[in-house]
């Protein structure tokens, strides 16, 4: 007997490295999502993010952190996101928990927020409870203010380090001395407070250059739906109908009105309409996916995905760079004096396909919605 123990071992070592590969290979990035999505919307390209963002596989979204934009007269009371978030836990089959954040903005970097209307306090302490009971580190993504962040910070700042491995923020201006953004007006204090937090921020400039300028340091582009929505299911084209059409929820029931026939003369409606884009195709990056040109298109899929022939592409990556803050905005310094920090910054490799690459890899990830399909 003892001659097969050998044996018996190996194939042991065998099958449990196998197993541990296999484990590895279906590790999911956990992620907190914060966002200032409302329905009806204030800007569509918020539904387009929670659908890229849901269409991955690979990303565990554990909560999702609902702005509330009072101070230009949005609410989730009002406008609710959780229209559209039940809508996806719908077609992926999900139960994604989420809540309301603070109401208004922070009186002052440092604030906690503990003033504002207890029932709005739900999205900061969901997002303190969930870094808490998870057994690893969290990557929050932030597509809005950065309001609940800078409160639960400053609540916690010690958790908040030791539980949050990335912080992507998509907000600001990557160059233009002076010019606020959208995101960063929404709660400038909470902005200061995280871009000058030790937090190992991933910052995606909205801009570089003034508004609708893209000078290689932020995420902007834009699409026309067509592109984007072309190779959609039927459920999918339902959300973003239901979305870009403003239903009314009470009129219409948001989960039934998925699984409806699709409206030809609607289709053709959303169809003809563009959409300025900054985060969808980036959330790719997030789950460690890779890009890669395929018949002609481009497209992300896991590293270990076999493709062949398999053709890399160099798209987009972070580099570090040195911040000062010069209110009301925050600039890259260059590692002049005064710098207070360092964080890691957008930055585009290939501008001549960027456009065409990120409206691709968009469409991509938005046919596969629902059905965990790699398309390998």
């Amino acid at each position: 007997m003892h001659k097969y123990r050998f044996f018996y071992l190996l194939f042991l070592t065998l099958l449990m490295a196998g197993y541990n590969i296999g484990l590895a290979g279906e590790r999911k990035t956990p992620v907190i999502y914060c966002c200032d999505l409302f329905h009806p919307h204030c800007d569509p390209d918020d539904h387009f993010d929670i659908a890229t963002l849901y269409a991955i596989p690979e990303i565990d979204i554990k909560v999702i952190i609902l702005d509330q934009n009072n101070n230009q007269g949005w609410n989730q009371d009002k406008d609710p996101g959780s229209v559209p978030i039940s809508q996806m836990n719908y077609i992926t089959n999900r139960n994604v928990p989420y809540a309301a954040g603070l109401s208004y903005k922070l009186a002052m970097p440092e604030d906690t927020g503990f003033w504002q209307p207890k029932k709005h306090q739900k999205g900061v302490e969901l997002l303190l409870d969930t870094l808490k009971k998870s057994s690893e580190p969290v990557t929050v993504i932030t597509v809005g203010s950065l309001r609940n962040v800078a409160a639960a910070y400053n609540r916690d700042p010690k958790l908040l380090r030791e539980k949050i491995s990335r912080l992507f923020a998509f907000v600001g201006e990557a160059s233009k001395k002076g010019y606020v953004d959208y995101n960063i007006d929404l709660d400038i204090n909470a902005y200061i407070r995280v871009m000058g937090s030790d937090l190992p921020v991933y910052w995606v400039p909205c801009f570089d250059g003034g508004i609708w300028q893209n000078n290689g340091n932020a995420s902007y582009w834009n699409a026309s739906h067509k592109d984007l929505l072309s190779k959609a299911s039927d459920k999918t084209l339902n959300f973003f109908i239901y979305a870009l059409l403003k239903k009314d929820k009470d009129a219409v029931d948001p989960v039934r009105y998925i699984d409806g026939e699709v409206d030809v003369e609607a289709r053709d409606k959303i169809f003809a309409m563009k959409r300025h884009l900054w985060c969808s195709a980036v959330f790719s990056y997030v789950s460690g996916w890779e890009i890669i040109r395929k018949n002609g298109e481009f497209v992300s899929m896991p590293a270990e995905t076999v493709c062949c022939p398999k053709q890399v592409v160099d798209l987009f990556t972070f580099k570090d760079v040195a911040i000062d803050v010069d209110r009301p905005v925050r600039i890259l310094t260059d590692g002049k004096p005064g710098e207070i920090r360092k964080v890691k910054l957008f930055q585009i490799t290939n501008k001549d396909i960027y456009q065409k690459a990120m409206t691709s890899i968009t469409a991509d990830l938005l046919s596969r919605l629902g059905t965990n399909d790699r398309r390998n």
